[in-house]
């Protein structure tokens, strides 16, 4: 999820390291989605390919790699998120659930359409973490509607640039 694939991020383990080069990360792991999408509500889909993109800094985003799924697609990605800012700038972490490659949807030409969404506040320490089920909203006319479900673990750490 580290956005400068020129540079390798890793852990601190204990030695000495320049004040430089550490950065606060949040460490993402990604397992999958339920209940979205239900065929029965919108029967007109067909096509049913999933990736996940989240963000805590609205200009550097991660995107999972799609998936096929019905109504719980599966991605088990990991990566690290820097935060180069911590803690006052940064409180949530951004998710949202994109249905992929789906031209017949109207309303749209990139084939790209939000299935759920939700904002998940970080850990507020170092080392803190966060671990769960959290309810995806989606937009519907002129309101939102509580659909589905995100599997997700972020954890607060202390990485190195090398």
């Amino acid at each position: 999820m580290e956005n400068d694939s020129n540079r390798i991020v890793s852990r601190i383990q204990d030695g000495v390291i320049s004040r430089r080069n550490v950065y606060l990360g949040l460490h993402l792991e990604i397992f999958y989605a339920e209940d979205i999408d239900n065929p029965s509500n919108y029967p007109d889909v067909f096509n049913r390919e999933y990736r996940l993109v989240v963000w805590v800094n609205p200009n550097e985003e991660f995107s999972t790699i799609p998936v096929e799924g019905l109504l719980n697609p599966v991605w088990n990605a990991s990566g690290v998120i820097l935060l180069k800012k911590f803690p006052g700038y940064h409180t949530f972490l951004n998710v949202e659930v994109l249905r992929v490659n789906s031209m017949n949807d109207p309303g749209t030409s990139s084939g790209v359409i939000i299935v759920g969404k939700v904002k998940i506040p970080l850990p507020k320490i170092l080392y803190g973490e966060t671990i769960g089920r959290f309810e995806l909203v989606r937009e519907m006319g002129e309101g939102f509607k509580f659909e589905g479900h995100i599997h997700l673990s972020m954890k607060l750490r202390k990485y190195i640039y090398v």
